[in-house]
């Protein structure tokens, strides 16, 4: 059942033999975290990318003040890690954190590297994740710098509407860009 939820993953852009399900389950490790336990440390180094099979995680910064600011979430079926600390195996700049127990597969920069030349459409696979993350962070630029609060907050939930309720209202005022007492005015006014 857990390799399932993979699959449905994968294929929604590539077709793959059993073979290579197979190959590709003998490389990724499951990781169990506990609610707060980080999966990466900002100036640590994010070796692997992660696949949630249960739970939720996000990615955040911290500025010099001190101030958390929520990048992604990320829930079961979803990919999450420091992409651009993966990607160069450079130093992370995000905080990677359970947000409830959550089970991950594992998949190593290096086994990615070795998978992409034995199954090559798995490249074509992390190119159109990727490309699609790009373009959601896009929007989420436009969004904060074009929109109210109060938009932002529309769009946030409709697109987390089934995982909302499992996301602690100060964190979804961070992922907005507005304070805790703000969100909380605002989600009152809010017509759903």
């Amino acid at each position: 059942m857990i390799p399932e939820l993979l699959w449905q993953s994968l294929e929604k852009h590539i077709v793959l033999s059993d073979y290579e399900k197979s190959l590709i389950l003998s490389k990724l490790s499951t990781r169990k975290y506990k609610k707060g336990q980080f999966l990466v440390f900002a100036g640590g180094k994010s070796n692997v990318t992660n696949f949630v099979l249960e739970g939720s995680v996000m990615a955040y910064f911290t500025d010099d003040k001190g101030k958390d600011h929520i990048i992604q979430f990320a829930f079961e079926g979803w990919w999450i890690s420091d992409l651009k600390s993966f990607i160069t195996q450079g130093e992370a700049i995000f905080n990677v954190q359970a947000l409830e127990e959550s089970t991950v597969l594992e998949l190593s920069y290096e086994v990615l590297e070795e998978l992409y030349s034995i199954i090559p459409q798995l490249e074509r696979f992390f190119r159109i994740v990727t490309q699609r993350a790009f373009v959601s962070f896009q929007e989420r630029i436009l969004e904060t710098n074009s929109q109210s609060g109060e938009d932002r907050y529309r769009a946030f939930h409709e697109k987390f509407k089934k995982y909302e309720t499992r996301i602690p209202q100060k964190l979804i005022a961070s992922y907005l860009g507005v304070t805790p007492e703000f969100f909380s005015r605002m989600k009152k006014k809010m017509d759903w």
